[in-house]
């Protein structure tokens, strides 16, 4: 299937390595879950190191991730240990994602502490809002890259989950592996991250949200209904709709269905009826995107971009 290459909403800019690092081309089938073991995001040695996604917990609110993005999802990452004629631990079709927060038991009660602004997860034990929230982000790797809903069953405690452990895959393993697991899994590295997180637990409010958005599931004996068919996508309205100096329903229409494919940074305010740089530079980062557009990736629409965009 076509995948989409970034996150919603995440935050690229500075932090986006792809320019740098183009990585190889996979097809996701495994969703790796690392912890920073810091408070904040970091430069990954400018990109060197860096996973795909960083997901920063919204202290403040106590909801919902901040995402930032390194590496297109559809790229390989660099944050496993990767050595030369091994495994091909980063470019086995894995999506990496660090979690702002630490694994390590030391750590519990003294990060938080250091500023007076600063605060972190201690991911096995952490509030119910921060795993909604990797539930959620779980989730959307399923529904859109087709991640698979599971997992290893052994999730050790750090720092028994460092090093060559139980829980540690075999190249055999790991190249048969489809579905979640953590940086103690993958073979070739040391790391314990991220620790004995309720995976199980996890997992089921991540089946719950996708069995949600997918219609099925309900109260009463187990009954589920069929997923809800893809609506049609809305018919082309010409290209005379769009470009500098156009005002109209369609400009706005296309604006919103930018947003929602991921590419809402190019908006300070958000879409209008009126057309603009912004309009522009989101289409054409879209373009730039998908292998079918880059050759005319001019920010107008044209029908083949216009289809994409709404299905």
């Amino acid at each position: 299937m076509t995948i989409p290459t970034l996150y919603p909403d995440a935050i690229r800019g500075s932090h986006f390595y792809g320019d740098r690092y183009e990585g190889d081309l996979m097809t996701p089938n495994v969703l790796a879950l690392h912890t920073t073991e810091g408070t904040d995001i970091v430069s990954y040695s400018n990109g060197a190191e860096a996973p795909n996604l960083t997901a920063k917990p919204n202290m403040k609110t106590k909801k919902g991730f901040t995402v930032y993005q390194h590496f297109l999802l559809n790229r390989s990452a660099r944050a496993l240990v990767n050595a030369p004629g091994g495994v091909e631990t980063n470019t086995c079709n894995v999506v990496q994602l660090e979690l702002i927060g630490t694994c390590d038991p030391a750590h519990k009660k003294t990060w938080g502490k250091l500023k007076a602004d600063v605060d972190y997860i201690y991911w096995p034990d952490a509030p119910e809002w921060a795993y909604d929230a990797l539930a959620e982000l779980i989730a959307w790797m399923h529904l859109n890259l087709g991640i698979p809903l599971s997992g290893p069953d052994e999730w050790l405690p750090y720092p028994t989950s460092y090093g060559a452990t139980k829980a540690r895959m075999t190249f055999t393993e790991w190249n048969a592996f489809k579905g979640i697991c953590g940086h103690e899994h993958a073979p070739e590295n040391y790391h314990g991250d991220p620790g004995d997180i309720p995976f199980a637990g996890i997992l089921a409010k991540a089946k719950a949200i996708v069995a949600k958005i997918l219609g099925k599931g309900g109260s009463g004996g187990g009954t589920s209904t069929k997923p809800k068919p893809k609506p049609t996508p809305p018919a082309f309205p010409g290209r005379d709709k769009f470009g500098p100096g156009k005002t109209n329903k369609y400009v706005k229409q296309l604006g919103d269905r930018v947003v929602a494919k991921g590419y809402g940074r190019f908006y300070r305010v958000g879409p209008s009826e009126s057309w603009g740089n912004a309009d522009r530079n989101a289409v054409r980062a879209f373009q730039l995107d998908h292998a079918e557009l880059r050759g005319d990736a001019d920010g107008l629409p044209g029908p083949a971009t216009w289809k994409l965009l709404f299905s």
